[in-house]
């Protein structure tokens, strides 16, 4: 062999070593991102189960559980910046990238309302004796953390026609929210001002969680169609609406 097919192959081998590399490296994207998204479901349900057995000792586990998901965001946000950067990627490979520093946006924020649902049942020292409310809120749970949930196993197989199904499935949602706030009105005598506040707080975290699992469904579909459906992202709304 000549000196310029051993260069030749030399290049296509230090080319195909890095292709390698650099696949390795947005696989390794999307498992921290589908982990990620787990931990924070995990947690939520923690929540629910605190909230739907009145048990205030479960509230140090979950705000405790968002440290690993905090540090799981900053490095993953960390690699993914890092490989736009050196990378120079193209395509569907660009459009997962700058997909994936969204929806780690996405995941943070759904784990910091989680911490919050937390907090707003800690300072309410348990759930007022109201079945009908504590039935509402448990099923509020359950529709948001399940569509949620169904957003990160569409991550984690590229489903991409999850934006549009999900963006449907979130009606759901939005009605049992508006019926929880009903019935927080209908009962605003027994609840008092402070507990009808908190609660309504909760309706609104769930509510987000679920517009967030909407979001990660429909970055989910740009990665796989290039086209983005439904609605602008809930997720630029103005953060105030969550504090």
């Amino acid at each position: 062999m000549d000196s310029q097919s051993e260069h030749i192959d030399e290049v296509f081998t230090e080319h195909d070593s890095a292709r390698h590399h650099f696949t390795e490296t947005l696989d390794e994207i999307l498992a921290g991102m589908v982990e990620m998204g787990s931990l924070v479901a995990e947690n939520a349900r923690r929540v629910g189960e605190a909230i739907g057995e009145n048990r205030l000792d479960l509230v140090p586990a979950a705000v405790a559980a968002d440290g690993e998901i905090d540090r799981q965001y900053a490095e993953l946000e960390r690699l993914t910046f890092e490989t736009l950067a050196r990378q120079q990627p193209v395509a569907k490979d660009l459009r997962f990238l700058v997909s994936s520093t969204r929806i780690l946006y996405e995941l943070e924020r759904s784990g910091d309302l989680v911490v919050n649902l937390a907090h707003l049942f800690d300072r309410l020292y348990g759930f007022p004796d109201l079945p009908r409310l504590r039935n509402m809120l448990d099923r509020l749970f359950t529709e948001s953390i399940d569509l949620f949930s169904r957003s990160i196993e569409a991550l984690r197989t590229m489903d991409g026609e999850a934006g549009a199904r999900l963006d449907d499935e979130d009606d759901v949602v939005d009605d049992l929210v508006s019926g929880f706030y009903q019935e927080i009105g209908s009962e605003r005598d027994t609840l008092g001002l402070e507990a009808g506040i908190a609660l309504t707080r909760m309706g609104r975290f769930l509510e987000r969680i679920a517009d967030h699992g909407v979001n990660i469904g429909e970055n989910t579909t740009y990665v796989v169609t290039a086209e983005f459906p439904g609605h602008t992202h809930q997720a630029l709304r103005d953060e105030a609406d969550e504090a």
